[in-house]
């Protein structure tokens, strides 16, 4: 399964001249822990950082003004990114690779396409695995059902 049905494409993004400030009014209002920062590219976002709610904690405590930092001093530059054609597994692996739990989601040219995040993958994850766990009994249930006991010596 690649990425590409499963991320989430509505990604909150922000430019990398803004404030601290902004970005944690903007994850609050937007309920998310992180926001991709971006820089456009003939009509396109491309992701040049990110920066999470953990950053800005730490922008923080070490600083007397930290809302009036700016994001490319603290975000993650170069970030870690997946493309839409990557599969579960390669993802899985660069999260753990990188002990990271968001990662942009990009097309081919580099372009953003979307984000994908360690818990969508476990909600995706134990929706797979409760599905495994059925197969047992929709497989009784299709034996119940096409094989009835008194059918079972009768021949039509």
């Amino acid at each position: 399964m690649s990425l590409l049905s499963v991320c989430q494409t509505e990604v909150v993004t922000i430019d990398r001249k803004s404030t601290l400030k902004s970005v944690a009014e903007l994850m609050q209002k937007k309920h998310v822990g992180s926001v991709v920062v971006t820089d456009g590219f003939n009509g396109q976002r491309i992701p040049v950082g990110i920066i999470t709610d953990r950053d800005i904690a730490l922008a923080i405590g070490s600083s007397a003004k930290p809302q009036d930092i700016v994001v490319e001093v603290i975000m993650y530059s170069h970030p870690i990114t997946v493309k839409t054609s990557d599969g579960i597994y390669e993802t899985i692996v660069r999260m753990r690779e990188y002990g990271i739990k968001r990662l942009p989601v990009v097309m081919d040219d580099g372009s953003l396409y979307g984000i994908i995040t360690a818990d969508d993958l476990l909600v995706l994850m134990g929706k797979e695995i409760n599905n495994l766990a059925q197969i047992p009994e929709t497989q009784m249930n299709h034996e119940r059902g096409l094989r009835k006991p008194a059918e079972k010596h009768v021949s039509v």
